[in-house]
């Protein structure tokens, strides 16, 4: 290898190319010449540094211990001096050289070493280069191989095919005998895989609960937080009035408890009324469920014909099938009490309602727009006067609008109920334009600085397309007078429609944009159970309900009192 070099050299230099080694060799000498030159300077100036710094310390010590030295004295001194010093300058110049050479070394042990990386890198680039063409001749190999043994298996499977058609009877008997085991094993296996699917499901639909109550409780959080909030901002909204009317609102607010406490003397607590109020629904019901469950085990027949009940109690299918999962998850087959049954039908249904629980709070918007709709007969005129009331009771200043135009006799009434609850009616001639008569209301309600303006709508059947496209007509109206408005859009329902309640809720939620419900007349139905159906659908907050015609029975909703009243549970708490 080094004779290869050398005559690669020679061949080189001839030619008038020098080799690498060559022009190292070269630069080398150069610099070392340049080299030498800065050593005599730099040896002479540390030199001179030297023996200006010994001359200089002598002076010193000599003046300081008073020594006078004659000049040739001194010549003498100075010549030893700058001799030390020119001793000093040649040490420190070998040090230099010494350090200069070692960095020159190293530099050249780097280089040796790029060198060799690139010699040992350009190998390993031939090694995986030849690694990678033997890898392509095998698989060429290998591919043929494969061929060859594909073609062979394809010949194999013909004769075998061949042999097989020529097999006797008695194989062919052997066969279909074959087939009839592969086939009872095919549907073992299927009923293997039915059962697995089937124990997936159940498994999924296990989760499937246990996500539910964790989103149920998320909502649960929510609300309460959002109701918090909602009390907050009624109590800064309330701290805002000026001192007379905070005066007057304590004053009225003593006045209303102690007519509320006169009231539940005189009819029992809060729980009773409603009780009471529900006593239809409750009574058809609770007999059924307890027809149903005397010393009877908690079977599949009993849970189907519970949730029959449920359902014939509008109860919808999802609750209902909630409440027989909830019993059937804890009680099946065992002997169960009518009591636990509606203890199980008081957990769904508070479960459902109380996420929706919210009593009508104010936004502080001045004047704030509350739009009623429903149907003809819903209790909707009645509702808004009870709500006046009770808004003109609590000292805010209070603005109704007649908006149903086409019945004379629904502004006789909302006149009579703004005459009971002191408000301010806005009125037009019959069958005038409703929605330039709300145009003029919020007008005025600016103008004389309302608090709240409370407007009535003609009451429209869900299905009659016209009539619907007045109300959302009145809608745009508002919007045009303020963005945000209305502030609150309650449908009122009848309780006593039932299932037909479902329809018109989807039919006012895209015309008007529900933002609210209030449910009256449950005193005089049987369906009371329509309005789980109608918070487990629709997710729709709930005001408050009405059970009498009263101004007090408009009561605001409480889910588990309701609960607890619907399920009869509450009958069982009042009694003992």
């Amino acid at each position: 290898m080094a004779d290869d070099k050398k005559k690669k050299r020679g061949f080189l230099s001839k030619l008038g190319f020098k080799s690498k080694d060559d022009t190292l060799a070269e630069e080398a000498a150069e610099r070392a010449a340049k080299q030498q030159l800065i050593d005599k300077e730099m040896a002479a100036r540390m030199a001179s540094i030297n023996a200006a710094a010994l001359k200089s310390a002598r002076v010193q010590d000599d003046t300081a211990q008073g020594i006078i030295t004659d000049d040739s004295e001194a010549t003498k001194i100075e010549a030893e001096e700058k001799a030390v010093a020119q001793a000093q300058a040649l040490k420190d110049v070998e040090a230099a050289k010494k350090l200069a050479a070692e960095k020159r070394a190293n530099e050249l042990e780097a280089i040796r070493i790029a060198e060799e990386k690139a010699v040992f890198e350009a190998a390993e680039a031939e090694r995986l280069n030849a690694e990678k063409k033997a890898a392509d001749v095998q698989a060429a190999k290998d591919a043929a191989q494969k061929a060859q043994i594909e073609s062979d298996r394809k010949t194999a499977e013909k004769k075998a095919l061949k042999a097989a058609k020529a097999k006797s009877a008695v194989d062919l008997a052997a066969v279909q005998a074959k087939q009839k085991e592969d086939a009872k094993a095919r549907i073992e296996a299927e009923a293997l895989e039915a059962k697995a699917k089937a124990d997936a499901q159940a498994l999924a639909q296990q989760q499937a609960e246990t996500e539910r109550a964790a989103k149920l409780a998320r909502i649960e959080k929510n609300a309460s937080e959002k109701a918090a909030l909602e009390a907050a901002e009624a109590e800064k909204i309330r701290t805002t009035q000026d001192a007379e009317d905070q005066r007057i609102a304590a004053q009225l607010a003593q006045k209303r408890a102690e007519e509320a406490q006169a009231r539940i003397q005189a009819e029992g607590g809060f729980m009773e009324r409603v009780s009471k109020g529900l006593k239809k629904s409750t009574e058809r019901m609770s007999e059924q469920v307890s027809a149903v469950f005397t010393k009877r085990k908690l079977d599949d027949d009993a849970l189907q014909d519970l949730e029959d009940i449920l359902i014939t109690s509008d109860f919808g299918v999802g609750p209902a099938a909630k409440v027989t999962a909830l019993l059937a998850k804890d009680k099946f087959d065992k002997q169960v009490t009518d009591m636990e049954v509606k203890i199980a039908l008081a957990d769904v249904i508070s479960d459902i309602l109380t996420p929706l629980e919210k009593p009508l709070v104010l936004t502080g918007a001045k004047p704030e727009i509350i739009l009623f709709v429903g149907v003809n007969g819903s209790g909707k005129t009645t509702t808004l006067g009870k709500i006046a009331k009770r808004l003109n009771d609590e000292g805010k200043k209070v603005m109704i609008a007649a908006g149903d135009t086409f019945r004379a006799a629904a502004v006789e009434q909302l006149t009579v109920w703004s005459e009971r609850a002191g408000a301010e009616i806005v009125s037009g001639k019959l069958n005038s334009d409703a929605a330039g008569l709300v145009f003029d209301a919020i007008e005025k309600a600016k103008q004389e600085n309302v608090d709240v303006l409370m407007i009535d709508t003609a009451g429209r059947l869900q299905n009659r397309t016209e009539l619907m496209d007045e109300l959302a007509k009145v809608v745009r109206v508002i919007k045009k007078q303020d963005a945000s408005a209305p502030h609150h859009s309650i449908l009122v329902l009848d309780a006593t429609v039932g299932q037909n309640a479902l329809m018109q809720t989807e039919a006012f939620k895209e015309t008007a944009g529900v933002t609210g419900l209030i449910m009256t007349k449950l005193d005089g139905t049987a369906k009371g159970g329509v309005l789980v159906a109608l918070a487990d659908k629709h997710k729709l907050p709930i005001h408050a309900i009405g059970i009498g015609e009263r101004i007090e029975d408009l009561e605001n909703f409480s889910a588990p009192v309701f609960a607890a009243a619907l399920s009869g549970v509450a009958d069982a708490v009042i009694e003992s």
